[in-house]
């Protein structure tokens, strides 16, 4: 068997893509719970081999050790670095995202030295080499809050930018202003509007540096007025982002309860370890593995077969007028018509609201209102990996026609509150994953 054989195989080897995956993607497994803690300590490490080496006392003493160590290191995140690739669903998606090319990023000026040589380019490999410090980036992989921090900053990215442009405005008028009132003066730093921005930006930042400083009581005025604005002004991103990060807390306490009280041991979670895992198909809508599992008893199953599916939405719409918005079509599998809530896929990378108000505006036209979270649910949690996602949606109005793909096949209708709930105990609808959120509302509602 030839080098290029193995190598096929290699590369097409999907049970130890899997078992790779699960070390370096997941840390559920005493094996990826160390693998995090080994990528956590090399990451500090390095780092501070970063800072050693840009102390010159530090640099001349253990200038030796220190280069072994960057040798160490960059093989090291470089392995990892080809592992995810080996391993990821998409190897493309995970080297354009963030933290792939943070990792990228975090093997090359070692390469670079290489390539360039120390003496010429010696001060730009320098500079490359700093890009190491972003390894720090990726400690948020390890942090439930530092996801949630991030989330918080891109939820909040809108308002930032328009109180970003309110303060630009801010601080192009002040300098303008003070120019007005400074400019004249003999010997003045005010002498033009650009260094008079310059001010107003330290001076509503901070307190100013003392670098430029007014001279007339107009000016001196001007400038305690600017410095207590800074201390308004200055709160204002803090309680955008503060506000988010509670809202985003609250959220995930709804969707994740947890007891107020100490749990019983009995009801500790008791999960199964992985042993090997084998994928046996993989297509757009079915993909199929088999597992070798260990229960915590030691009990060993070796064919637990898994369905792993994207996320699924559905949706309770109702209109202004109390109409709730369903939709009837054809199911192959049972071979019958019935009612169903507005349902789709999460497409890759899309958020499940995304996704949830996406497919009632193809399937049905209805869009806007208020949209809530209902309830999250498992079609079969002993054999599929996927979440549903049921969303509340009150107020929403027809905005266009509908929008349907090739294969589906489906009438919109508009039913009262009296007749969905007539529908509903008939047995109607078919879809569990329906009937709980319907039966959820009507419980809180009071359908009777």
């Amino acid at each position: 068997m030839n080098l290029k054989t193995h190598w096929h195989r290699l590369m097409h080897d999907e049970a130890l893509k899997r078992r790779i995956y699960i070390i370096i993607f997941e840390s559920d497994t005493p094996a990826g719970k160390l693998f995090d803690v080994a990528l956590i300590l090399f990451i500090l490490l390095s780092i501070l081999v970063v800072i050693a080496e840009s102390i010159q006392g530090v640099s001349e003493v253990a200038g030796p050790f220190l280069r072994v160590a960057e040798y160490l290191f960059t093989f090291f995140f470089t392995a990892e670095y080809l592992l995810r690739l080996y391993c990821a669903p998409s190897p493309r998606r995970y080297a354009l995202s963030f933290f792939g090319v943070v990792d990228l990023l975090s093997t090359l000026p070692l390469y670079l030295t290489w390539i360039f040589g120390p003496a010429r380019y010696l001060l730009i490999i320098r500079t490359f080499r700093l890009i190491r410090v972003f390894r720090i980036f990726k400690l948020f992989n390890f942090l439930e809050e530092g996801r949630l921090l991030l989330h918080s900053l891109y939820a909040s990215s809108a308002k930032i930018g328009v109180f970003f442009l309110f303060v630009l405005i801010l601080v192009i008028s002040i300098g303008t202003l003070m120019f007005m009132v400074e400019g004249q003066q003999p010997g003045t730093a005010f002498d033009n509007i650009p260094n008079c921005i310059y001010w107003a930006v330290v001076t509503l930042t901070t307190v100013g540096y003392g670098d430029i400083t007014p001279v007339t009581p107009v000016g001196r005025f001007l400038s305690a007025v600017v410095m207590l604005l800074g201390y308004t002004i200055i709160a204002v991103p803090t309680g955008i982002v503060s506000a988010t990060m509670i809202q985003g807390h609250r959220r995930k306490q709804e969707e994740h309860p947890q007891e107020e009280h100490k749990p019983d041991s009995r009801l500790t979670e008791r999960k199964w370890e992985t042993l090997e895992s084998e994928y046996l198909i993989r297509r757009p809508w079915l993909t199929a593995r088999r597992d070798t599992v260990k229960l915590p008893n030691g009990t060993i199953i070796p064919e637990y077969y898994v369905l792993e599916y994207p996320d699924w939405v559905n949706v309770l719409a109702i209109t202004d007028e109390g109409q709730y918005v369903l939709v009837r079509q054809y199911r192959h599998a049972l071979g019958e018509t019935r009612f169903e809530l507005c349902a789709g896929v999460c497409e890759e990378g899309e958020e499940p609201m995304a996704a949830a108000q996406r497919e009632l505006f193809e399937e049905t036209g209805y869009s806007g209102g208020q949209w809530e979270l209902w309830m999250t649910l498992s079609a079969n949690a002993s054999s599929m990996t996927n979440t549903t996602y049921c969303y509340l949606a009150t107020g929403v109005k027809r905005t266009s026609t509908q929008h349907l793909e090739p294969t589906e096949d489906l009438t919109v209708h508009l039913v009262s509150r009296k007749r969905l709930y007539a529908l509903l105990q008939r047995g109607e609808f078919r879809q569990a994953l329906m009937t709980a959120p319907l039966w959820k509302h009507f419980s809180q509602n009071q359908a009777k």
